[in-house]
């Protein structure tokens, strides 16, 4: 069973079903999906149901783990953290992660990925955490930063972006381990 995890302000917690209205409406908001790679805008009606009831399944197998970024105080859903790409025999994992607008610059998202990353490290037995980011996102390199990964790479041209190709930046930390 997936595991709760808090911090100072937040809950991370597996997503509900109740969630997927406001998945719509915080990952459809164009100034969200516009800094990512993957969140379609517009946001089709029903895609975050489908993504919701896959999250089950990708724990149970150890392919990833998905948390909901809640207000501790509120209950409020304020975005989505993950760890991808797992692999157990590698000890290494893929961090991704989006915030609703109205909480940008509120150390939300950097909270959160402590968190993830402690979880990550102490619970899951990851050694090594990996992130990207379109290189104009500038807020999302800056949260992969204050929390500690560092700057590996710059890949040119490497997503596809609504039609057109951007460049990437890779960050990632090593955890002590095996």
């Amino acid at each position: 069973m997936q595991p709760i995890l808090h911090t100072s302000r937040l809950t991370l917690r597996p997503f509900e079903s109740s969630d997927s209205d406001d998945v719509e409406r915080l990952a459809g908001d164009v100034r969200v999906a516009e800094t990512t790679a993957a969140i379609p805008h517009p946001y089709p009606k029903g895609a975050a149901a489908d993504w919701i009831a896959t999250h089950t399944a990708t724990f149970e197998s150890r392919k990833g783990v998905i948390y909901a970024i809640t207000d501790t105080a509120t209950g409020k859903l304020l975005g989505a953290i993950s760890l991808l790409s797992m692999s157990v025999n590698h000890a290494r994992c893929q961090m991704g992660y989006w915030v609703g607008y109205d909480h940008w610059k509120k150390g939300i998202c950097s909270e959160a990925a402590r968190a993830l990353i402690e979880y990550a490290h102490q619970v899951l037995g990851m050694t090594r955490v990996v992130a990207h980011c379109l290189t104009r996102n500038i807020g999302s390199a800056r949260v992969m930063e204050k929390v500690g990964l560092s700057r590996e790479g710059h890949l040119i041209k490497h997503a596809n972006h609504k039609g057109v190709f951007e460049d990437v930046y890779v960050y990632g930390i090593v955890l002590p381990g095996r």
